[in-house]
Parts: C-alpha cells; structure tokens; sequence
C-alpha cells in the first residue's frame, strides 16, 4: 500500500513539475497561432500590415518574445514603420501571465523621457488560459503633459480584451476617467463593452452588441461654450445565415446640449440598416479598405508636396472609383432598408420627431437609377417608402416654400400645418405615392 501511495504522489508530483512547461508550450502555439490567423485576416482585407515574431525564447518556467506588427504602406501616415512588442511571460500552475513592454521602440522610449518625466504611463498584461483563451489588460495611469503652452491632464483609465482559443469571438469593456486642458476643455468620464462574434469565412462580418456611453464634454471658446451631457450610444449588429443579410441598429442619445445660449434636450434616434447582403458588404469593405489604405500611404508620402498630394488622390480615384461602384452595386438588393426611428429634439420652440424608413422592392444596379431623372414614376416600382415627421412651425416659419406645391402633380406642400406644427406624411401605398394622405401623382 505504501509504495502504491508512494507511486501516485510521485506521479502526481512529476505532472505538476510539467505544468510550467506545458503550459509554456501552450503559450507559444497561441500567439503563432494568433497571429498567423491576424496576417491572414489583413491579407484577406487587402492590406499590407502585418505581425511578425522577431524572436522567441521559451524556458522551463518563462519565455521572452519580441515581436512586431509592420504597418506597410501606412508608415506614411503614422510617421514609423510599426510597433515593437516585448512580452515577458511567466509559466504558473493555473496559467501563463505575460507583461508587455514599448521598451524597444525609440519613439516611445523618447515620450517617455522627455514628456512624462521617465515614468511609463501605460501597463499591458496579458492571461493565457490552458484552454487557449486569452485576456489583455491595458492599464493607463494619470499623466500631464504640456502642448502649446497649454497644460493637457490625461486621466487614468483600464480596459479588458478577452478572445476565445479560435480568435472568433471577442469580450470586452473598459473605463477612461478623461482629460482637460487648462480650463478650455474637459471630457468627463467614457465607458464602453462589447461582446462580438467573427462570421467565417466573412472578414468584416460581426454580430453581437455593443454600447459606449460618455458623462460629458465642456468646450469654453471665446464668444461660444459648449456643453455636451449624458451621451450613450448602443449597437447591435445580426447575421441571418439563411438569408445571407447583415442588420445593424444604432441608438444614440444625449441628455442635452448646451450651445452658447441654445440649448437642446432629450436628442435622440435610432439608425438602422436591414437586409444588407453580407457577401456583398464584405466585399465592399475589402476594395474600400484596400483603396483607402494604398490612397493614405501615397498621400502621406506626398504630404510636404500640395501638387503632388492632389496627383496622387486623383490617380488612385481613377482607378479606384470604377471599383468601388462595382462592389457597391452589390449591396443594391432586394429588401436592402435604411430607417431613422425615434428621432427626437427637445427645443425650446418644441419638440421634433421623426421616422423615415426607405427600401428597396428589387434588385438595383446604378444604370437603372438614371431613368429616373425622366421617369419619377419609376421610383414606385423600385422603392418603399414610410415617413412621419413633425416639427414646431416657428422653425421654418422663414421657409414658406415647404407649405406650398413646387413639383407638377403635388397635393401640398412637403409639409402642412396643424396648429403651431408642422407635420409631413409620405408613404408608397399599391403602387402609388401619398404626400400628407392625398395621392401625388408622379409623372
């Protein structure tokens, strides 16, 4: 019995002895993993950054990588070539715990010294699970820094990023107490989450949620302050697989907005796209992304010649320009829908709402628009329309032009009064157009 105890403790001893070791080597699989997977997705986007591991050394119960993510053609833009990473990792019996340094990036080391007094503001920490999941940490502290004799107090802050072992599915949150700058601006505290999910084999398709919110700004100018309060702004992003469409629903609210001596309450609206073709969206973004990445490089590397700069902008437009409107053609689909709802100002004349929503009933390519300019009565076999808007009339009581017919078949004007608002109603009913509940009759 005692050699059968003997023999389990021995056991149970040597695995834990390999713990640190394996999990060094879980380590390493996940970050070439990562960023293999991170090349891949720029490569698919049409982009020239990328990350490259300069050096690993993995140890029994530590390992040090330093690593670099070169920015390509947009080193024009940001002044440097890339970003060098140094991760110092320590292998422990539940995980591996890495801190990441700047320290070998001239630049940054520069800042350091010179702007903030030698003490390194930023902090990087980094949890691999034996799972493969991983969660970085990003920790600033206070600082105050000095720009054209104005004093700029940066306030601290953290945030959380947590991604699964496949990199498909990111968690994150994080809170940033602000900044002012003497007495001329101050930006009071930003939060934010978001919890999203990669659509493979898409590279720009997500779904999930997520919401920022900020407690206030304050800008004093001379003649002018602004006050800007309460603001939150939440995002849902879906993905019908069956349908192939994307829908995406943005939420923004403001407490209120003080501008010199107007002031503006309760702003709020929500704007949303629906049946958005996911293939064609996705392709769009990768030539648009592709153009505007190569378009800033080559400006960027013209940025000391006005002559040069506008050369290059209207070479890659050329070129670009044909491109874009193919992959554009793409999102003309039918179903595609753009809606404003719940648009709402609280003005001291009174209060403004609207809902706007528009669609389209089949597929479209640009060509097919340009009969219109002839034929308007071709819009109601292309598209849907729904509109409700009512604002106080004293806003556009030196606009008499929205209260009168100005095209040939009009029943009123865009709007029409009702008491001391002004109300407009639009909607496409069986192939006809109603402005204000009479038919308008288009040509």
């Amino acid at each position: 019995m005692n050699k059968l105890v003997y023999g389990v403790v021995a056991v149970l001893g040597a695995s834990a002895l390999a713990v640190p070791f394996v999990g060094g080597k879980v380590m390493e699989g996940v970050v070439r993993d990562g960023v293999a997977r991170v090349n891949s997705k720029y490569a698919d986007s049409g982009q020239d950054i990328k990350a490259e591991i300069i050096r690993y050394e993995r140890g029994y119960a530590s390992s040090e990588i330093e690593w670099k993510i070169d920015f390509g053609k947009l080193k024009e833009v940001y002044g440097i070539d890339g970003i060098i990473l140094v991760d110092r990792a320590e292998h422990g019996f539940s995980g591996i715990v890495s801190k990441t340094s700047l320290e070998k990036n001239p630049w940054y080391e520069r800042l350091v010294k010179e702007k903030l007094g030698g003490k390194d503001p930023l902090h990087l920490t980094t949890r691999y699970s034996f799972t493969g999941g991983t969660e970085t940490t990003a920790t600033l502290d206070g600082f105050t820094i000095q720009a054209e004799g104005v004093d700029i107090a940066v306030k601290p802050g953290h945030t959380t990023m947590a991604f699964d072992k496949e990199f498909k599915r990111v968690k994150s949150q994080g809170i940033w107490q602000g900044l002012s700058a003497g007495e001329q601006m101050n930006l009071k505290e930003i939060s934010y989450s978001a919890d999203l999910t990669m659509i493979e084999p898409f590279t720009y398709i997500w779904s999930g949620s997520a919401n920022m919110a900020m407690a206030g700004l304050t800008i004093k100018e001379q003649g002018q302050d602004i006050d800007l309060s309460g603001v939150k702004i939440d995002y849902k992003l879906t993905f019908d697989q069956a349908a192939n469409s994307l829908g995406a629903v943005a939420d923004y609210r403001v407490a209120s907005l003080v501008a010199g001596p107007e002031t503006v309450r309760d702003l709020g609206a929500k704007i949303s796209v629906g049946g958005l073709s996911a293939s064609g969206y996705d392709e769009f973004m990768k030539v648009y992304t592709k153009t505007v990445g190569a378009m800033a490089g080559d400006m960027a590397g013209a940025k000391n010649d006005p002559v040069a700069m506008q050369r290059a902008m209207e070479q890659k437009m050329a070129g670009a320009g044909l491109q874009l409107m193919s992959a554009g053609e793409k999102l003309l689909t039918k179903g595609l829908e753009l809606r404003l709802s719940g648009l709402h100002l609280g003005l001291e004349e009174g209060e403004v709402k609207g809902d706007v929503a528009l669609s389209l009933k089949k597929d479209m390519t640009f060509a097919q628009f340009i009969p219109l300019a002839g034929q308007p009565k071709l819009a109601l076999e292309i598209f849907s329309l729904s509109s409700n808007i009512s604002l106080p009339e004293k806003l556009v009581v030196d606009a008499p032009m929205l209260f009168v017919p100005i095209y040939q078949g009009m029943p009123s004007g865009v709007f029409v009064k009702n008491g001391a608002t002004a109300v407009h109603k639009a909607e496409t009913r069986d192939g006809k157009l109603y402005l204000n509940d009479k038919e308008f009759v288009l040509n």
